[in-house]
């Protein structure tokens, strides 16, 4: 595995000296060649369950006199059906419109500022973090960590629903619904053509249950393997195309808050261990009040001199790990400094937080009572 971690350093490194030249060049910044070769490549994989199953059909209506050969086609429309990737429902608690008008408002108002699709729900949860989805229906849902939100201020605030709201503009695979629909596939493909795993409770160990003759298993290894190989491959051009499309997003997020807010907000994300420490060493016993959220914030909001310096300055040097999504927040801030003081387009004077925070208030509460009985000294 550590050649794979060198392997997406190098290209993460590539990724970012690439979008570097075109901000120094002038050039906008638009997802790269590889979008087209991407989007081609998720289609034809989610295609392929469709394949399978026109196979099976065909075997049946062309041999409907005999049985094997049904029983083989029923067997392969089976399969096919079983490939098929499933659309997900929005099951969780979701704020709408009617419950937070006033955060709907600086919703939409980011939006038409980054010419991008309207935002239709909101979540809330008790993690450092926020992100973007999409649900069945084109359901468009953002998601807001309430320990993240309290320990921004107005304009970092502004920072981050502007960068999660640019998601929706520049077509980034790992939050799209045909790069989504192609991973879950190949994973279909590898779990009907592999074994099931057993657990053997008695030694606590796992075990495969193979019935399967030599020539099966065969078979089984080697398509496996393939399938294995087109993961890897289609996993490659996801991780070029997501980190320059987190990039973008944070372009449009300061062109929206200005340059000194999305620094400034990048800057706490990289403290956030602090907020989960706080959560680790949190003590409850059921009989007191006790404000976690705000706990943790504070943890972020007014850091340990010592323990954010040594953050910082292992962010500098690790640059923390290039993922499949995130790029290294230090990349982040060096494009976000090349791109220049941009002034921002929506004044956070004019937005009022205060009716905003009271929206989110029994949302946040309800959130930090389900995480406060997790974690209840018995």
């Amino acid at each position: 595995m550590k050649y794979f971690s060198e392997l997406n350093n190098r290209l993460g490194k590539k990724i970012r000296d690439n979008v570097l030249i075109d901000l120094k060049r002038g050039d906008s910044i638009r997802p790269s060649k590889l979008e087209t070769t991407t989007a081609f490549v998720a289609t034809l994989i989610s295609l392929t369950p469709y394949f399978i199953c026109s196979i099976g059909a065909a075997i049946i209506l062309s041999n409907w006199e005999s049985v094997p050969a049904i029983a083989i086609g029923c067997i392969i429309l089976a399969s096919g059906l079983y490939l098929r990737p499933r659309s997900f429902k929005n099951t969780q608690t979701t704020l709408r419109r009617a419950d937070a008008p006033t955060l709907f408002s600086l919703l939409d108002n980011i939006a038409n500022h980054l010419k991008s699709p309207p935002i239709d729900g909101v979540h809330v949860d008790s993690n450092f973090n926020a992100y973007m989805a999409e649900f069945k229906g084109k359901d468009r849902v953002l998601g807001i960590g309430a320990p993240l939100w309290l320990a921004l201020d107005p304009p970092e605030r502004l920072a981050l629903l502007a960068h999660e709201v640019a998601h929706l503009i520049n077509n980034d695979p790992a939050r799209g619904k045909i790069a989504s629909n192609a991973l879950e596939t190949l994973a279909r493909w590898h779990d009907l053509i592999h074994p099931p795993t057993l657990i053997n409770h008695e030694h606590n160990t796992r075990f495969y249950y193979e019935n399967r003759g030599l020539i099966g298993q065969l078979f089984s290894y080697l398509l496996g393997g393939v399938i294995s190989t087109i993961a890897l491959g289609f996993e490659k051009l996801i991780f070029a195309e997501s980190q320059r499309s987190e990039y973008l997003a944070d372009i449009a997020s300061s062109s929206i808050a200005g340059a000194a807010a999305e620094k400034s907000s990048l800057k706490k994300i990289i403290l956030s261990p602090l907020a989960e420490y706080a959560l680790k060493h949190a003590h409850y016993d059921g009989s007191k009040d006790i404000n976690l959220f705000e706990n943790m914030a504070r943890a972020v909001r007014s850091p340990d001199t010592h323990k954010a310096a040594e953050l910082y300055t292992e962010a500098d040097k690790s640059m923390h790990t290039i993922d499949s999504s995130h790029p290294p927040t230090r990349y982040r801030m060096e494009v976000v400094a090349i791109a220049g003081n941009l002034e921002p387009a929506i004044d956070t004077d004019q937005v009022d937080w205060a009716a905003i925070d009271e929206e989110f208030a029994p949302h946040f509460q309800r959130e930090e009572q389900a995480l406060l009985s997790k974690i209840i000294i018995q």
